[in-house]
């Protein structure tokens, strides 16, 4: 009686239906919760588990404090996400608040208290569906003038199927043919069923937050390890499928689109310029992530072709810093990126395209002024780079590009871009500059022999858009 009692109040405090099952004074099973409206529809849990331990948190230079910790056991948790209905949704205007420091302070001292561990987790969403293994978070807070709060995000591993669900992501790992191959069905209905669309083994977050009079909750510092991640796609992922009724109300607004598209352009980028700055504080001060290899294999099923490129060593750093100049106060955004290897077109040991080091080093500059355009300037360094132009491989590609009809598309009264392109305000200034001390393009033969063989000891290219007459590139070979 008290369980219904209990389930009875929650259904009319939270406005859904709750059913759950007491296990003992610290035990609840079985919980259902079904949502009448929003996006989530039900939420369901085989067993919520409580326990109290303590933890040691490091209050300053000698001082440690062993604050007790509510940790939460929960296996088996389904989340159900309803379809989302684009008619009934309504703009409402929402307005800013940012959390005062006695909130935050309330917020930081209850969350340090917490610890949360889940098994078994599925997001279940119309067209995916997102497995996790386990999931833990730790939060943890810094006693210090400026108290911080950290918290800690681990997942292992994380599966996402694509439309019904598929054999699990251990089994992926045993696709390990690259490159363009020609299979029989019986081989590569075997293919399909043991990849998943994405699978990474392991995620690791570790932020630290603070507070701000002006901004609010600040993002200070943010790390994430990966494990390896697989990318399993097929061209099915990428065709929208519409029915015969969206297709014909396509076609018939075509005109009336073009028309509005003319005189919303204007709106549209004054709101995206207002919002740079917004969106520029949502960024951390420090950023870093490391993934070991990424794996991304594209299958075409309807010509049985396999494509495996991979990259390994990927590493981004990222620095957020207040700037001074002449237009203006604006936010600094400093970002590298280094790659160990780079393989596309990948079969047996040689790949159509081969990166040994790839870095990325940018600035981006986002004034606090909407008015001022961001200026970001870009540099790529390639070393050992080469290009293996094989005959056998582009080929099938060569074919199937060619044979795709063209489709017809209806041209509308709108102005000349050329006219456009002088008089519209652009909204990202940007400088690119590309260098490869040492690359070489070998050709081959459809017997996989190679015929010619070229070098090239300095390449640069450079590009910007600062001119009012467009995009202008420049080269240098050597």
């Amino acid at each position: 009686f008290a369980s219904r009692l209990v389930a009875w109040i929650l259904s009319r405090i939270m406005g859904a239906s709750v059913e759950f099952r007491i296990g003992g004074w610290k035990c609840l099973r079985d919980v259902v919760i079904k949502f009448k409206k929003g996006a989530v529809e039900s939420v369901s849990v085989g067993e919520i588990r409580l326990s109290l331990r303590q933890s040691l948190v490091k209050l300053g230079v000698g001082f440690i404090s062993r604050d007790p910790k509510l940790q939460v056991l929960i296996c088996d948790l389904e989340v159900v996400v309803r379809p989302s209905n684009k008619s009934a949704q309504k703009s409402r205007s929402r307005r800013s608040r940012t959390p005062g420091r006695g909130k935050w302070m309330v917020v930081a001292n209850v969350a340090r208290f917490l610890s949360v561990s889940i098994t078994e987790l599925v997001v279940k969403m119309p067209k995916a569906t997102i497995e996790v293994k386990e999931l833990r978070v730790g939060i943890s807070k810094d006693g210090g003038s400026k108290p911080a709060l950290f918290v800690k995000l681990h997942l292992l591993p994380i599966v996402v199927h694509l439309g019904e669900p598929q054999i699990s992501c251990d089994q992926s790992s045993n696709f390990n043919h690259g490159g363009y191959t020609s299979a029989s069905h019986s081989s590569f209905a075997s293919m399909e069923g043991t990849s998943a669309p994405f699978c990474c083994e392991e995620l690791s977050l570790s932020s630290e937050f603070g507070h701000d009079r002006e901004a609010g909750v600040v993002v200070k510092n943010v790390e994430i390890t990966s494990g390896e991640v697989t990318l399993n796609l097929n061209e099915e992922l990428f065709l929208k499928k519409k029915s015969s009724s969206e297709t014909f109300s396509h076609a018939a607004n075509v005109v009336e689109s073009n028309v509005e598209s003319s005189t919303a352009r204007k709106p549209q980028k004054k709101q995206t310029l207002l919002s740079v700055p917004k969106y520029a504080s949502m960024i951390p001060e420090k950023l870093s992530f490391n993934l070991p290899k990424l794996d991304v294999k594209f299958v075409y099923r309807l010509h049985h072709l396999v494509v495996q490129n991979s990259i390994t060593g990927i590493q981004l750093k990222s620095f957020k810093s207040p700037s001074i100049e002449d237009v203006g106060e604006s936010t600094r955004l400093d970002i590298l990126m280094d790659f160990s290897e780079i393989h596309l077109f990948r079969e047996a040991c040689i790949s159509v395209v081969e990166i040994l080091k790839l870095d990325v080093v940018s600035s981006t500059y986002i004034p606090l002024q909407p008015t001022t355009p961001i200026r970001s300037e870009i540099d790529f360094k390639l070393a050992g780079t080469q290009c293996n132009i094989m005959m056998s491989r582009l080929k099938p590609w060569i074919q199937l590009q060619s044979s795709k009809k063209k489709k017809m598309v209806l041209q509308d009264g709108s102005p000349n871009p050329e006219t456009l392109r002088s008089t519209k305000p652009k909204v990202i200034m940007w400088t690119c500059t590309v260098s490869a001390p040492e690359m070489t393009i070998v050709l081959y033969d459809l017997g996989d022999s190679p015929l010619y063989h070229g070098c090239s000891q300095s390449s640069h290219a450079f590009a910007n858009n600062i001119s009012s007459r467009g995009t202008s590139v420049h080269m240098e070979l050597g």
